[in-house]
C-alpha cells in the first residue's frame, strides 16, 4: 500500500470501518511511512476534539421548552419500543432453551467486552516496532503527553522490564500500548512478553471492574485482563499464566506501607546543683 491509496481510506480507517485482518496492509504502511502515521495522530485528535465540541455545544445550549417536549416523548416512545422488543427476544430465546433442555432457564446477554479483548491479542500479536524505546516510566509518560487525550500512566511491576510504547487502537479508540518483558537469561530462554493498552472510556461503555476486582479472560489463546481506573482502562495481554498475572495485578493493587517513623528518644542532660 502507498500513499495515495492510504489517503482514500483515512477516514474509514479513522472510524474503525475495517476488520482487523483488513486493517494489517494499512498499519504495516503506517508504521513505515512517517507522513501518514502524523495525519493519521493528527486527523484522530481532531475528531476527538469536535466531539469533546459537540458534547459541550449540546449540554450548554438548551433548545426551545416544545422542541425538548417533542424530543421527549420521541425518545420514551422509542424506549418503549426497544424494551418490548428486548423482552420479546428474552422470551423466545428462554422458550428455545427450556423446549431444548427440559426446562434450564438460562438467559444469555451479549458479551461487549469480548470484541475489544480479541482485538487486543491481534494487535498484541503483530509485535510491531516501539516508537520509543527505553526503560523509564517519566520518559515513556512524557513521550505520550500531547499524542492521546487522556494521561498515559505507565504501571511499574516488580521482575518485569519496560521495554517501549506505540501508539495503537483497541477497536475504534486511540490507545497507548506499552510492551514489557519478563524472565528471559543469558542461557538462551526467550523473555515472556506483556503488552498493556490504556484508552479512555469517558461514557462507561467498556465492562471493566476496579483493579482489585479484575477477571482474567482467555482470548486467542492467551490471557487479557481488564480494569478500570476511573474513566481509563486498562487492558493486559499475555502469554503468562493466569496465576503469575494475578499476582502481579495483586502487587500493583496493594496499599503501599507508609514508612514508619522512629523517634529517638531524648538524652539525659547533666544537672548542675547548686550549693
Amino acid at each position: 500500500m502507498n500513499c495515495q491509496e492510504f489517503d482514500s481510506v483515512l477516514q474509514p480507517f479513522l472510524d474503525g470501518e475495517f476488520q482487523p485482518e483488513e486493517r494489517v496492509d494499512m498499519e504495516a504502511h503506517l508504521n513505515g511511512c512517517a507522513e501518514c502515521a502524523r495525519r493519521v495522530h493528527e486527523e484522530a485528535r481532531m475528531q476527538q476534539s469536535l466531539r469533546r465540541a459537540v458534547r459541550q455545544a449540546t449540554v450548554s445550549t438548551r433548545a426551545p421548552d416544545a422542541l425538548r417536549a417533542r424530543l421527549q416523548g420521541g425518545i420514551q416512545q422509542e424506549n418503549r419500543r426497544r424494551s418490548q422488543a428486548e423482552w420479546w427476544r428474552m422470551g423466545a430465546a428462554a422458550l428455545v432453551l427450556v423446549t431444548v433442555s427440559g426446562g434450564a432457564w438460562m438467559l444469555f446477554r451479549p458479551e461487549y467486552s469480548q470484541r475489544y479483548r480479541e482485538d487486543a491479542v491481534r494487535r498484541h500479536t503483530k509485535k510491531l516496532p516501539a516508537e520509543v524505546a527505553g526503560t523509564s516510566r517519566e520518559t515513556v509518560e512524557a513521550w505520550f503527553d500531547g499524542k492521546l487525550d487522556h494521561r498515559v500512566s505507565v504501571p511499574h511491576w516488580p521482575n518485569v522490564r519496560l521495554s517501549g510504547a506505540r501508539i495503537s487502537n483497541v477497536t475504534d479508540r486511540p490507545a497507548a500500548y506499552i510492551s514489557y518483558e519478563r524472565g528471559g537469561d543469558t542461557q538462551g530462554a526467550p523473555a515472556r512478553r506483556i503488552g498493556l493498552f490504556v484508552f479512555d472510556d469517558t461514557r462507561r461503555e467498556v465492562e471493566a471492574p476496579p483493579l482489585r476486582a479484575v477477571q482474567v479472560n482467555s482470548s486467542l489463546g492467551y490471557n487479557v485482563a481488564m480494569w478500570r481506573e476511573g474513566e481509563i482502562v486498562y487492558e493486559l495481554v499475555s502469554d503468562l499464566d493466569e496465576s503469575d498475572i494475578r499476582r502481579m495485578l495483586a502487587q500493583q493493587a496493594a496499599p503501599r506501607e507508609l514508612p514508619v517513623a522512629v523517634t529517638a528518644e531524648p538524652q539525659a542532660r547533666p544537672v548542675s546543683l547548686q550549693p
